[in-house]
């Protein structure tokens, strides 16, 4: 059985990643239509809403960088096998870690990741009702980013021919980008999703509207990118040319985890409304601060106002969740009997 070599392993890796980038496009032009044109709420409706600046130029941002990364593979493919001048080999073209294409093309993918990274921040700050504490941690694992990154790409520049990557000084900065992003995006993901699942607790007394299926979205399309970035980060630490696959297909993996969310969110696939369990009306008490009522004899009108964003717009957004409040509750006894409803706005 062959053993995969370098260039092997760069050529599978164009054929991963142009397959992939394939589907980003795609997912590309659907993040673009929700983000200007319209988008779905959790009910089913169809709204149309302002345009969202700052994800619209994430989203542009990554296209930009991640086709750029694309074609330098492209063009370092036929340097490597069709280009080829005198002496010249695949290996030798590939193994070039000074060589100006393989060092921007690194600094794409380094600031693609930064990119991605801070986006999760910026989502985790909105659904956590833009808490600058819950953000500390992610923050700095990305300033740590930024930091790792930059030094990979100028230890790549002065790198000596000839020294191994695993070994050099550069590979302890490598190491150092796999494990920052891989932090922010475990804590970034936990928080979101613990977010969603106690506001979903909060309300779901009040509503038919399940916003769990919310959580699985996220975790899907984190985890997409998160596998990437493992087996990337495993393969460079046991020193296996799989990592150049692994690599490539990391980078537009990238830009389908954050298209993912905005595309699944915001055109309604995978947020059908779930109905809450049946219940035995007799048994149904609704409280208030000093007493409760049987619903039997009482007819309750809630009408509770859930400021939040799970429109995707926000990259699965709860805004303001927590400031919930009753606009109106109606008490009439020995009227026909009503369970509590509520009308919330999925904005």
């Amino acid at each position: 059985m062959a053993v995969l070599t370098l260039p092997m392993a760069e050529l599978a890796g164009i054929v991963v990643h142009s397959t992939m980038y394939g589907f980003y496009i795609m997912l590309f032009i659907g993040c673009i239509y929700v983000l200007c044109f319209k988008y779905r709420s959790l009910s089913g409706r169809h709204h149309s809403r302002p345009v969202n600046k700052i994800l619209l130029t994430v989203a542009f941002t990554l296209f930009v960088l991640i086709t750029a990364h694309w074609i330098i593979q492209i063009s370092r493919l036929f340097d490597a096998f069709i280009f080829v001048a005198n002496g010249t080999t695949p290996a030798s073209v590939y193994g070039a870690a000074r060589s100006p294409k393989n060092v921007a093309k690194t600094a794409l993918y380094v600031a693609q990741t930064l990119v991605g990274d801070m986006t999760m921040v910026y989502r985790l700050f909105i659904v956590w009702n833009r808490s600058w504490t819950v953000i500390i941690l992610p923050t700095l694992t990305t300033a740590g980013l930024l930091a790792a990154g930059v030094n990979v790409v100028v230890s790549f520049a002065r790198q000596t021919p000839g020294v191994d990557i695993f070994t050099s000084a550069s590979g302890h900065w490598i190491i150092t980008v796999f494990a920052m992003t891989l932090a922010t995006n475990l804590i970034v993901t936990s928080l979101i999703a613990y977010r969603i699942w106690s506001i979903n607790r909060m309300v779901q007394g009040v509503t038919r509207t399940s916003i769990m299926p919310i959580i699985n979205i996220i975790l899907e399309s984190a985890g997409l990118y998160t596998a990437f970035l493992v087996m990337t980060h495993m393969a460079y630490l046991a020193k296996a040319p799989f990592q150049f696959i692994a690599l490539d297909a990391s980078s537009p993996a990238i830009g389908i985890a954050f298209s993912l969310i905005i595309v699944r969110v915001g055109l309604g696939l995978g947020t059908e409304d779930h109905e809450i369990a049946a219940r035995s009306r007799s048994n149904l008490v609704f409280r208030t601060e000093n007493q409760s009522f049987p619903l039997n004899s009482v007819s309750v009108s809630v009408s509770k106002e859930v400021s939040r964003r799970v429109d995707g717009i926000e990259g699965v957004i709860l805004e303001d969740a927590d400031s919930t409040r009753d606009a109106d509750k109606t008490l009439s006894e020995n009227k026909s009997q009503s369970p509590p409803r509520a009308e919330w706005s999925a904005y």
